[in-house]
């Protein structure tokens, strides 16, 4: 059983590790540690990462091996497999137990603790296939304290409710919440929430001024927060000034949401 808290601002780092969405490459790896630092510094507490997102894993990993233990043990590292890095900029999905078990191994050498393991690409079929059950008993077996799956439809959703994992991960935004069935019934099931592109990936921020973009961030943090109450909510940008920006925005929604 999981215990609840208050929701926060999580940061995901699939843009330090490969290209996507509006950014055609990912930026140097001194700006990546000055974001991560920034991150820490404000209080940001969740990191989530995975394997294919190219070089995040290792990039996070070695940011962590600057923190005392003490720091360390104040930040929750998520990471996922299932969905693989090729090395080329282009991904695979493969659930059978030997790749998610190598896969597993990388992400212990570039993170060394783990606090949550998420299957990736958590599709209905994945989730019944017997390689994964035997995977997640091997780490369960390695000390990692909590697991999750990250899907993209209703039906894998709910199987994975009924599997008992600690987490599950979706997107959920005003332009996107198909999966919106899905946060009253993992709630009930004492599941925690983790919500991904509250932002529909930059998309609600187009063509807007600097202060409609403020206020359209705010409104669309206050809606995701709705749904997912006091679950994690991340956020994904490389630049630090961004990211203080939407941890302002996020904060305002959260004390507008406690009046």
């Amino acid at each position: 059983m999981t215990s609840r808290f208050d929701a926060q601002l999580g940061l995901g780092l699939v843009g330090i590790g490969r290209a996507w969405g509006a950014h055609t490459a990912p930026p140097p790896e001194n700006e990546v540690r000055r974001l991560l630092e920034t991150a820490f510094t404000l209080g940001v507490k969740v990191f989530d990462t995975a394997p294919a997102y190219g070089t995040s894993e290792r990039l996070l990993g070695a940011f962590l091996r600057t923190l005392t233990r003490e720091e360390r043990e104040g930040v929750f590292v998520a990471t996922k497999f299932g969905e693989h890095w090729n090395g080329d900029g282009t991904t695979r999905v493969d659930h059978s137990y030997e790749a998610l078990m190598r896969s597993l191994d990388d992400s212990v050498e570039h993170l060394r603790d783990i606090d949550l393991l998420q299957v990736h690409k958590a599709s209905s079929e994945a989730l019944q296939n017997s390689d994964l059950k035997w995977a997640l008993e091997a780490a369960q077996a390695m000390d990692i304290p909590q697991f999750g799956a990250s899907v993209s439809d209703v039906e894998a959703g709910r199987l994975a409710i009924g599997m008992g994992f600690h987490w599950l991960q979706f997107p959920y935004n005003r332009q996107n919440n198909a999966l919106a069935a899905l946060l009253p019934e993992a709630r009930a099931a004492d599941i925690r929430l983790m919500t991904n592109r509250p932002l529909a990936t930059g998309a609600m921020l187009a063509d807007r001024s600097p202060e409609a973009r403020a206020e359209a961030t705010r409104e669309a943090y206050a809606f995701v927060l709705e749904g997912n109450p006091d679950g994690v909510v991340l956020g994904g940008t490389t630049d630090p000034a961004h990211l203080e920006a939407n941890l302002r925005a996020f904060n305002e929604a959260l004390a507008l949401g406690e009046r």
